[in-house]
């Protein structure tokens, strides 16, 4: 009786598993099945969500935002589906670099990411990864959207976790400028230096930081008064390189306005 039980028990864990083993795929496992492996024919994987073609190093890489289709712009009638304005203005944004001949589609390598985790623009905020970077034509730099994150800490419903897509222009110099880092100034420091100016680089409105003075001072202050009367933005000269970011959400009159100093700037 004992061995007619376990051959029954038997009988049954076998056919399972064949059953499981053979069981017909459906036709959209095949359809993902099948994407899957052109892409990785290509060297690529694809998000089975999104369908965005992303390399193992950008999926492997704790900087890269693998939600980031490369190869699709957001039609205008789809774009309008989206609840705020804010979000409309986000995909609008990237619809324009995207489809703009000036902005070359890039990843940036180790060295770059290492030099931009260095900057005091990036380096204050909790965590970022970034996503949509660009290089610009004629090797003047790269334009990239990192995400920002603050992280107070807090566990489920008491967390005040943030993060937010904003806009970054890095523009290469011709010289080494030394490093200096501005930013808005508040009103207390306005009043102030009405009193006395200690700031090596006098602008207007903007609060000056300086990490390594420079001897090019005189051409350092022309690059920066064509910032003097912009707002929202932060602004970093690292040796030869200069980094602009924005303090909001990313938009399209952002990018262009920021476009426009540029060309005064290169």
């Amino acid at each position: 009786m004992l061995l007619t039980f376990l051959f029954i028990v038997s009988f049954i864990s076998i056919s399972f598993c064949i059953y499981v083993i053979f069981i017909p795929k459906t036709e959209e496992e095949k359809e993902y099945e099948r994407k899957q492996k052109e892409f990785l024919d290509d060297g690529l994987l694809t998000d089975p969500e999104t369908g965005a073609k992303i390399t193992l190093e950008q999926a492997e890489s704790g900087h890269w935002i693998q939600h980031d289709n490369e190869y699709s712009t957001v039609p205008e009638s789809e774009i309008e589906k989206l609840y705020t304005e804010e979000q409309k203005n986000a995909e609008r944004a990237v619809n324009y670099l995207k489809q703009s001949r000036v902005y070359k589609k890039y990843k940036f390598d180790d060295k770059e990411i290492d030099f931009l985790e260095k900057s005091n623009i990036l380096s204050k905020y909790d965590n970022w990864s970034y996503s949509n970077s660009f290089k610009i034509e004629n090797n003047k730099g790269f334009v990239f959207l990192p995400a920002i994150k603050y992280d107070d800490n807090g566990v489920g419903y008491f967390s005040n976790e943030y993060e937010e897509s904003q806009l970054m222009f890095w523009i290469k110099l011709d010289n080494d400028f030394g490093h200096y880092y501005l930013r808005e100034k508040e009103n207390v420091e306005k009043f102030f230096d009405l009193i006395r100016k200690d700031d090596d680089l006098d602008l207007k409105n903007y609060e000056v930081f300086t990490v390594k003075k420079t001897m090019n001072i005189v051409p350092l202050i022309n690059i920066l008064k064509h910032f003097e009367k912009q707002k929202e933005l932060e602004i970093e000269v690292i040796e030869s390189n200069l980094l602009i970011k924005n303090t909001k959400y990313i938009n399209l009159v952002d990018i262009q306005r920021i476009e426009e100093v540029i060309k005064n700037v290169c």
